[in-house]
């Protein structure tokens, strides 16, 4: 039998199974890398499908994306339906080259919702900065034409403007409370002024007393005129006290005005209010004149100190009076009692030496007496009490204060009624809607580009009012004023437009307080009116009521302002000459509606509207007061539509971890056993994916 060497088939064998081995690995990690692929586009398709389910009409009204959040195994559900058409038996495999399967238990999926983190804001900024861009926007009054992002930028810094000039100004129209509510003081310093005059009176009234006094020489005479020199001696150190607690009370008086004006020095120094050079020589030089009022050598100080000097003085001349008609009288007692005892111990013996000599010294005592009281008179003719000139106001109250004080007020409240007519007024709902209660944070409360953009994304998004004569009616459908409840946060339509009034007329106000300041001709047509006005008045009082006369003034301009304002005309911010229509001489008529006399035609210059007034108020607005106030009108304009909507389930983005579990299509090791196969025989891929509406480009 012939012997053959089978080395070379068994070495050859090893070389296929290594080659094969080799190629087959090399395949398997070829084909494993391109199911890796493939399983990564199944997932991104699907998130792409899942993102595909945005609600229409929340895109539609708003233009923001968000998908409806059911529950978590309903979306992973869901998301598990649009991975299967990748597949090709439930999951089972995808072909005879990928086999891959994936259930609900291997799907980790995470989602965030609109009201998370700011994700409502940057869907609001991206849509705003593209939808403007190309655009005309009309701004402030004037149109824009945006053609790249500096202009959007160009925009904030006429915001930042607008927007520092009216914080700013807001003191303006808060000068007179602020530094000048002196007429509480003013009024006390005068009922202390009038007591004086009361006093002077009675003081003279005594030395009148004393002129008409009898001259006889008798002891009721004598005790008669003790007693109106004591009188009159008591009416003087009464009216020194007066005079005393009225200087006390001017010195109170100038601690206040003092203190008062080191406040403003003090905000003036410290730039916690940024005054322009004419505001602050205005109120300089009205300081000047209250502490000039009031100065210890100012009239009125004199006045007192004269008064001073007279009351010690006359109560000098009172007291020697006093005192010698005093001791004329107990001298005189005294005669009259030894005269008495004489009687009881000799009789009425007329002859009785003791008694005649006691006699004759009380006829003699009577006739010095007597002699006394008509030199006292005599000296007395021209003595007066001088009345000392503090001047005062004929009355602490009229008319024409209350009016004014009335009219300033409004700042703390207007009557709608005074700037809208009673069919407008009839049309406006007072009735309460119950919103839902969010909480979204917000990055942009301060000055900043997102925050302008979210202004015109609400003017544009939102109704109110006027909106329908401006062609702007919201693709909502709503007719109620709900730019003016993310501004405010009332619950209906009245409570709404009454706070917007409200704050429009303080920025009015402040304005027009600001105008009249730097405006010496408007301070001295003021002035004027108010001293005829008030011609009963001190002039301590008339300066108080100048100042009050300027806040009415601007407030009584205000009130026209507003009423053009509502009926959406443009009105200057900062009025000149020619836009300032309301005379002086016709504030008092501003409490009832009285003026009328509106423009018909808008305001030349940087003039403002309604809507640029809410532009403003909502830059002043907590962003995130606003976002949690936008998601409640959203969810109840939608909620008409959809009774199941709810805001806070709109899904904004996906995030999704996927396990696939896989088999090993070249490689079984048989020689394995059985119970160890699927450690062999299977693996697991990995993928992820993430979609949300708007990527961050931070």
């Amino acid at each position: 039998m012939k012997k053959c060497s089978g080395s070379i088939s068994i070495y050859f064998v090893f070389a296929i199974v290594l080659i094969i081995s080799v190629v087959l690995s090399v395949t398997e990690i070829a084909r494993i890398n391109c199911q890796k692929l493939y399983l990564q586009i199944a997932t991104d398709a699907s998130l792409d499908s899942m993102a595909s389910l945005y609600h229409r009409k929340l895109y539609k009204y708003y233009n923001l994306y968000g998908v409806e959040y059911r529950t978590k195994e309903m979306l992973e559900t869901e998301y598990l339906e649009y991975m299967y058409p990748y597949f090709k038996s439930e999951g089972r495999y995808i072909n005879n080259w990928y086999i891959a399967d994936i259930n609900q238990e291997n799907i980790n999926l995470d989602i965030k919702t609109l009201i998370d983190d700011v994700f409502l804001e940057k869907e609001i900024e991206n849509y705003e900065k593209y939808k403007i861009i190309g655009n005309v926007v009309k701004f402030f009054g004037k149109e824009v034409q945006i053609s790249e992002e500096k202009d959007v930028k160009m925009l904030l810094d006429e915001t930042k403007s607008l927007f520092e000039e009216s914080e700013k100004s807001s003191l303006y129209g808060e000068v007179h409370d602020r530094y000048f509510d002196f007429a509480g003081d003013i009024k006390t310093l005068e009922n202390y002024a009038k007591k004086i005059s009361d006093f002077v009176d009675k003081v003279n009234l005594s030395i009148n007393y004393i002129k008409s006094m009898s001259t006889g020489g008798s002891e009721s005479s004598a005790r008669s005129a003790l007693n109106k020199f004591e009188e009159l001696e008591d009416r003087i150190n009464n009216l020194y006290n007066n005079l005393s607690s009225f200087k006390s009370r001017m010195e109170s008086f100038r601690q206040v005005v003092s203190g008062k004006y080191r406040q403003f020095r003090d905000d003036k120094e410290s730039g916690r209010y940024e005054f322009n050079d004419e505001i602050i020589d205005f109120v300089e030089s009205e300081f000047e004149h209250f502490l000039s009022f009031v100065d210890e050598s100012s009239e009125m100080n004199k006045a007192v100190e004269e008064g001073f000097d007279n009351c010690k003085e006359m109560v000098s001349i009172v007291r020697e009076d006093a005192r010698d008609i005093r001791k004329y009288t107990y001298e005189l007692e005294s005669l009259e009692e030894q005269l008495k005892e004489a009687r009881r111990e000799h009789g009425e013996d007329r002859d009785e030496d003791e008694i005649e000599s006691l006699r004759e010294e009380i006829k003699d005592l009577k006739s010095e007496i007597s002699d006394f009281l008509k030199d006292t008179k005599v000296s007395y003719r021209d003595l007066k009490m001088e009345r000392i000139e503090i001047a005062v106001s004929e009355t602490n109250h009229s008319n024409n204060e209350n009016i004014l004080t009335r009219l300033i007020g409004f700042k703390n409240g207007i009557l709608l009624n005074l700037v809208l007519d009673s069919d407008t007024m009839s049309k406006i709902s007072s009735d309460i809607v119950n919103y839902s209660s969010f909480s979204i944070m917000s990055k942009n409360n301060g000055i900043t580009l997102p925050k302008v953009l979210f202004g015109e994304y609400e003017l544009d998004k939102f109704n109110y009012y006027n909106k329908e004569l401006n062609n702007e009616l919201t693709s909502s459908g709503s007719k109620k004023y709900e730019v003016e409840r993310l501004i405010t946060g009332k619950t209906n339509d009245l409570d709404c437009i009454k706070d917007i009034v409200n704050q429009i007329l303080l920025i009015r106000i402040a304005m027009n307080v600001l105008h009249i300041y730097k405006s010496s001709e408007k301070r001295h047509l003021a002035r004027q009116f108010t001293a005829t006005l008030f011609s009963g008045f001190s002039p301590l009082m008339v300066e108080a009521m100048f100042l009050v006369m300027i806040t009415a003034w601007g407030t009584a301009q205000a009130i026209v302002d507003v009423q053009k304002i509502m009926k959406n005309k443009r009105v200057n911010f900062m009025h000149d000459d020619n836009s300032w229509t309301v005379s002086v001489d016709s504030v008092l008529s501003a409490v009832t509606g009285g003026i009328t006399n509106l423009s018909e035609s808008d305001d030349e210059g940087l003039a403002l509207n309604y809507k640029d007034y809410l532009r403003i108020l909502l830059f002043k607005t907590r962003q995130s007061d606003v976002n949690a106030r936008m998601a409640s009108i959203i969810e109840r304009n939608i909620k008409d539509e959809q009774e199941s909507f709810e805001f806070e389930k709109m899904v904004y983005s996906f995030y999704v971890e996927n396990k696939f579990i896989c088999k090993h299509f070249f490689t079984s090791f048989v020689f394995v056993p059985a119970k160890d196969v699927t450690l062999y025989d299977r693996y697991a891929i990995k993928t992820f994916g993430f979609r949300c509406f708007y990527d961050n480009k931070e």
